[in-house]
């Protein structure tokens, strides 16, 4: 079973995308309950179009800040996310063709990638907004330090 665990080295500081990246977590745990509980294909066919709608809806989110702030890694991280839609829609086609590793795959891939790209990728925009002194509700460092306590 995969498992993805939120903590505290994931908060980027920005309330929005920090919640949006804890519901993606939820939600690829969900896939992962559904997959282990042996959910009829319908099922996880419904969980997965709400995870491509979340996640759409977060990547637009985040690449909507990154014009705003005239970003300059805005194209590499674009890539990434263009990636992952890309490998994604390829392993839900494997998994609408009837295989099931496919979704076991998916989990494991979609857990992986989410803590990387956090780590990296977002933490790299919002450290830009920072001192850049954004004004798109960017917690400061002092403050981001605070959801650990």
């Amino acid at each position: 079973m995969t498992k993805v665990e939120w903590c505290d080295q994931y908060y980027i500081g920005n309330d929005r995308i920090d919640r949006e990246h804890q519901a993606m977590f939820e939600l690829v745990n969900s896939l992962q309950r559904a997959i282990d509980c042996g959910e009829s294909m319908q099922v996880l066919g419904s969980m997965l179009d709400v995870m491509a709608q979340h996640t759409i809806a977060h990547f637009q989110h985040e690449e909507s800040l990154m014009r705003d702030h005239d970003y300059p890694g805005y194209a590499r991280h674009k890539q990434c996310h263009d990636r992952l839609i890309q490998k994604v829609a390829k392993l839900i086609k494997e998994f609408q063709q009837g295989e099931a590793i496919a979704m076991q795959s998916l989990t494991k891939f979609l857990a992986d990638w989410l803590k990387h790209h956090i780590k990296g990728e977002d933490q790299k925009m919002i450290a830009f907004f920072q001192s850049n002194h954004a004004k798109h509700d960017v917690k400061m460092p002092a403050l981001v330090a605070s959801y650990a306590e």
